[in-house]
Formats: C-alpha cells, sequence, structure tokens
C-alpha cells in the first residue's frame, strides 16, 4: 500500500533572528482580520454600493455574500489548523499544489495589500478635506495631502514599533467603529417604527430596472462580498499568535461570521430607515455619503461622530492590511525568494524593518502621485479597484488547495463536505464577483470599466505575469528557496 505523502514541515534556521514568538493572543489576532475589513468603511460604501443593484432586497444580498465568504473563509480556516506560517495563503497553496504555485500567491497577496495603502490613504484625506474645505482648490489639496501621508505615518508606526502595538490599535480601533455603527443602527431601526419588516430578506423590494428579482440580489451581493476581503489576514500573523493551529482558524472563521452578522444588521438598518423603495438613489443621496447624511438626518451636529468613525476605520484597516502584508513580504525575504533584506527584523521591536520601510514607501508615493494625476476620489477608485481583481484569484486558488491538501496528506481526515463541497462552491461564488471587479461583462451585472478604473486588469495582470515569470527562474535555479517559502513554521506537536 502507498503511504500517504508527508507535508512539508521544517523549523525555520534558529540562528536566524525571527518574529516575537506567540506574543498575539485571540482576541488580537481576531481584530487584526475584523480591523482590515474595514467595517465602518464596508457598511457606509462598499455594501452599500450594492443598493444601486438589489435595491431594498440588500440585506438579502448581503446574506448571500455571508454565506460564500463564510464558504471560503471555512476552507481557509481548515488548512490554517495544520499549516501554520508568515507566508499565510502562499505557504496553504504552495504545500498544496506546488512551492511554484504558492509563490505566486505569495507574490501577488502584499501587491494587493500595496493598493490597499493609497486607496486608504486617499479615503481618509478626502473625508477629511471634504469637512474642513468643502469648497476644494488649494486649501482642498493641502488637507487631503497632509491628512493622507499622516494617516500613511501613523499605520508605518503602529506597523514599525512590533506587532503588539498594531495589533493594539486594531483592536481598540475595531470595537469602537463597530459599537458606533451597531448604535445607529438600531437608532435606526427604533426610528422606522412599523416600517419594520422580514420583506427586506426577500426579492419583494428588488425592483430596479433591469436588476428586478432574484438576478438584483445576486449583482448586489458582488458588493458586499467586496467588503469581507480582508478576513483572512489573520493567516500571515501565525508565527507571532500564541496557539496557531487553534488560534486562527478561529480569527479567520469568526471575524468573518461576526461582520458578516454586522453588515447585515447595518444594511438592514439603512435601508428600513432610507425606505426600501427608495434604495436605488441611496449612493447618490448627500453626495455619495449617504450614511453621513443618515446621521445628519437622525443627530443634527452628531454627524462628525460617524465622520471620526469613517476616520478611523480607514486608518485600523490600513494598519491591519500592512500587518499581513509585511508578514508575507518577509517570508519571502527569509526563503530567499526575493532579496534576503527583506527578511530583516528589527534586533528590538521584532518587526520586518525593511518590509515596513518598503511597503509604506511604495505606499505613500503612490498615494501622491495617484492624487495629482487624476483627483483623491478617482485615484481611491482605481487603487480598490485594482486590490479587487488581485485578491479574487488568491482567494480562488487558496480555496481549492483545501481539497487537495486533504486527498494529498489528510485522506483519513478527507470529509466530502467540509474539505470537497465547501471550498469548491466557496470558489464558484467568487467568479461573478472577479467579472464584476475587473469590468469584464460576463454577466449581465458586470459592465465594461472606463478609464482609468480600465487599469486595474491589466496591472494585477501584469504583477501576476512577473510572478509566474520569477517562479519559473526559481524552479530552475533556486527551487530549494521555493520550498522554504512553503514550510509550515510552527509544526502542530509544537503549536
Amino acid at each position: 500500500m502507498t503511504a500517504t505523502p508527508v507535508a512539508p514541515s521544517a523549523e525555520v534556521a534558529a540562528e536566524e533572528p525571527g518574529l516575537a514568538k506567540g506574543v498575539i493572543k485571540l482576541p488580537g489576532v481576531l481584530f487584526v482580520a475584523i480591523a482590515t475589513m474595514a467595517p465602518g468603511a464596508g457598511a457606509a460604501y462598499a455594501v452599500s454600493t450594492g443598493a444601486s443593484f438589489g435595491g431594498g432586497a440588500l440585506p438579502l444580498a448581503v446574506v448571500f455574500a455571508l454565506v460564500g465568504s463564510l464558504l471560503v473563509a471555512a476552507a481557509i480556516g481548515q488548512l490554517a489548523k495544520h499549516i501554520s506560517s508568515a507566508g499565510g495563503l502562499g505557504s496553504y497553496v504552495g504545500t498544496s499544489f506546488h512551492s511554484a504555485a504558492g509563490f505566486v500567491v505569495a507574490w501577488a497577496y502584499p501587491f494587493m495589500y500595496l493598493f490597499a495603502m493609497p486607496y486608504l490613504a486617499l479615503v481618509f484625506g478626502n473625508l477629511l478635506a471634504m469637512t474642513v474645505a468643502p469648497d476644494g482648490g488649494g486649501d482642498f489639496n493641502a488637507v487631503w495631502t497632509i491628512a493622507a501621508l499622516a494617516c500613511l505615518a501613523g499605520a508605518f508606526a503602529t506597523n514599525y514599533f512590533g506587532v503588539e502595538v498594531g495589533v493594539r490599535f486594531g483592536l481598540i480601533l475595531g470595537l469602537f467603529e463597530i459599537v458606533v455603527l451597531v448604535v445607529a443602527s438600531v437608532w435606526m431601526m427604533i426610528a422606522a417604527g412599523d416600517a419594520n419588516s422580514p420583506s427586506l430578506f426577500t426579492t419583494h423590494f428588488a425592483t430596479v430596472p433591469g436588476f428586478e428579482g432574484l438576478g438584483g440580489v445576486v449583482a448586489a451581493s458582488v458588493y458586499g462580498f467586496l467588503a469581507f476581503i480582508g478576513f483572512e489576514s489573520a493567516a500571515p500573523l501565525a508565527e507571532e499568535t500564541e496557539n496557531p493551529h487553534c488560534n486562527v482558524p478561529r480569527a479567520v472563521i469568526l471575524s468573518c461570521l461576526l461582520i458578516g452578522v454586522f453588515y447585515v444588521l447595518t444594511s438592514y438598518a439603512s435601508a428600513v430607515y432610507f425606505g426600501p423603495d427608495k434604495m436605488a438613489d441611496f449612493m447618490s443621496y448627500n453626495g455619495g455619503n449617504a450614511w453621513i447624511g443618515l446621521a445628519q438626518t437622525m443627530w443634527g451636529g452628531g454627524w462628525i461622530l460617524l465622520l471620526v468613525v469613517l476616520l478611523v476605520s480607514a486608518f485600523a484597516c490600513m494598519n491591519s492590511a500592512a500587518l499581513a502584508a509585511t508578514r508575507s513580504m518577509w517570508a519571502m525575504g527569509r526563503s530567499g525568494t526575493i532579496p534576503s533584506t527583506f527578511g530583516r527584523v528589527h534586533p528590538r521591536w521584532r518587526s520586518p524593518s525593511t518590509a515596513i520601510w518598503v511597503f509604506f514607501a511604495v505606499g505613500a508615493l503612490l498615494t501622491v502621485v495617484g492624487g495629482y494625476t487624476w483627483d483623491p476620489v478617482t485615484a481611491y477608485a482605481v487603487f480598490g479597484t485594482v486590490l479587487t481583481v488581485c485578491v479574487l484569484p488568491i482567494y480562488f486558488v487558496t480555496a481549492l488547495a483545501c481539497p487537495v491538501y486533504f486527498l494529498r496528506y489528510r485522506r483519513s481526515e478527507f470529509k466530502v463536505l467540509l474539505h470537497l463541497v465547501v471550498p469548491v462552491l466557496g470558489a464558484i461564488l467568487l467568479i461573478p464577483a472577479f467579472f464584476a471587479g475587473a469590468g469584464i461583462p460576463a454577466f449581465s451585472f458586470a459592465s465594461a470599466l472606463s478609464y482609468p478604473l480600465n487599469l486595474a486588469g491589466p496591472i494585477a495582470g501584469a504583477w501576476y505575469m512577473i510572478g509566474i515569470g520569477v517562479a519559473i527562474y526559481l524552479l530552475r535555479r533556486r527551487r530549494a528557496n521555493l520550498q522554504l517559502l512553503a514550510e509550515n513554521a510552527i509544526p502542530e506537536e509544537a503549536g
């Protein structure tokens, strides 16, 4: 009888200084994942965009997105139970499929979050500038530029001075934005009175012309799914997490579930308060800042609190996204698949210092160049689209890695529903979201993107092609380095 292959697992060379081991507990790694999803901004912008397609059935669309995201999260969680590495999803794919495939995922992962830096910095800067200098001009440009760079500098500091600092900020800021929006949602539901109805969870209010019924719900769920991006960000923190084989899977799945329930609550509250029959026009309300408009109606001058929440959400997301991305860069540097300088760790703060410097320097450059080449709103739309196009193939391949891993290495544990049906269905549900984000009109709700949004596909595609080329080179010349990237840094018996 043929023996079942053994998944790669090896300790990193002890003589090299590494990341701080076991310093993050479950609440910390959980809120890193939550903050990376930016629940405040996600509810106010990403989820709400779906109202243009689903109308008053937006809450049902969010339920659909929650189910799809949970399927992918479950697949990632099953892999995280057995593989713990700063390489994160790249290690999962490299172990399951091939080390070269894992490298391509690891190559794309920090690139994806690199575009989150200018996206979030410009959201932060534009929101503040609209409040301080709403008339535009030189004052507006000065405010958004200073605010965006200050946001980047703050996130740089919380990353550079040790993972515990960044995690602590993620936990505090994540709790703050969630509490405020939950209070606002309950307030709106109470104010709606008799208008509250379970019919918002049916297709009854899915009446947008051209997107009636279930088609509109599915179209709206695409934008709901985009709001979930980031639940996997716990994975690259495995080497710094206490008991990672238990806590990382819990963080991935719990973050997705908790924020999913939060999105269902906020989408229902906004729809029932604004009027489910008027939700098709929700995103054009108050100049595109619909939630701030609702807060002005409810709280008068207290709307400033919501503005603070959205600013906090952007900062917290930037901080957490950088934590995940720079750990992935560090893992590649440690393995020698990119220059080893990226594998350096600060001797005092135990943070991946070189990766952090490069990551934030490029992020700042993109912020300024993009903001002044176009304008802050257009620029963050471009960067956000690149982010979307880049991340969905990563999720797709990682979901499919789950059945491959268990069939190759843990066949005795393989369960058809958990390790095959769940991940494959989750991967399938990503396909419409990818086409919509890339502007490929393969579905009725996806349309070709105009300039400059149509730059997203070529930018993401070019980076993937470069990664594939580098992977081929490494296969021929430095195969051992590829294998090191895929290795499990913390064997289960040591977890």
